[in-house]
Parts: C-alpha cells; structure tokens; sequence
C-alpha cells in the first residue's frame, strides 16, 4: 500500500504511546508472578534429595537395631540418644526410641525395655533443618 501524504497516515490507525506502555506494564507484571514460580521451584529442587538421603539413613539405623537384636539379643535393643552422622552427613541427626508392647496391641507402650512381653515398637528418626524428620517404625520380637 503507498502513502502519498502525510494527510493520509492520518487516517491510518496504529498503537499509541500510551497503549504500548501500558502494554509492557501488564506484561511485566504477568512475568514477575511467573519468575516467581521457578524461583521457588529452583531453590526448593533439593528436596527430594536430601528426603532421599534421610530415609536411607534411617533404615540404615533400623537395620543396626535388627542387626543388635540379632547379635547380641533381644533386650539389647534399646533407644539411643543417636547424634550427629558422620561426614558427608553431618546436617542429619538421628535417634531410636524403643518401647515394649503387647501381642494384643503393637501400638501402645507398655513400659520400656527390658520388655517382658517380647515384642518392642522400634522407631528410628532422622532429622534435617530443611525437610524436618523422617521416621521409620519396625517391630522387634523376642523369638
């Protein structure tokens, strides 16, 4: 399409200054919310792995509470103040709490061990700053 005059481009109707900053306001307004979104995505994509890390070491304390019960006897399984793991685990801390229980009722405590019934509640917790306590239960019988 030719022009001949500016008499004429005035006709034409285009966007105005106005218009257009307006535009890039509402724009960038949607793009901060969006950032937003894989900003918090980003920093929290560590997660997974560190719960990952915390339930294998708590099974890796469950399995030396079996491994106890399994050397050394039933009544010594007992719970464990646990600590700090070693490097390159030291932001986990662990502990064992072990409870003794009924046949009748494996979730209620009875007392603490020695457990004349036979049969322990085993809880192993593991601890991080950022995803909190992973705890793992088990059942140790005396057999």
């Amino acid at each position: 399409m030719k022009h001949g005059s500016i008499s004429e481009w005035k006709n034409e109707r285009g966007f105005s200054l106005v218009e257009i900053i307006l535009t890039l306001v509402i724009l960038s307004i949607a793009a901060g919310g969006v950032l937003s979104v894989f900003t918090e995505g980003i920093g929290r994509s560590s997660d997974p792995l560190l719960i990952s890390q915390a339930v294998q070491l708590a099974q890796e304390k469950m399995e030396e509470a079996v491994a106890l019960r399994l050397s050394s006897g039933f009544n010594a399984v007992v719970s464990n103040p646990g600590g700090a793991f070693p490097a390159p685990f030291t932001d986990f801390t662990w502990n064992r709490t072990v409870n003794c229980v009924a046949a009748t009722d494996l979730n209620t405590s009875i007392g603490a061990p020695p457990c004349a019934a036979g049969y322990a509640h085993v809880s192993v917790s593991v601890t991080h700053g950022v995803t909190g306590t992973i705890t793992i239960d088990s059942l140790v019988a005396n057999y």
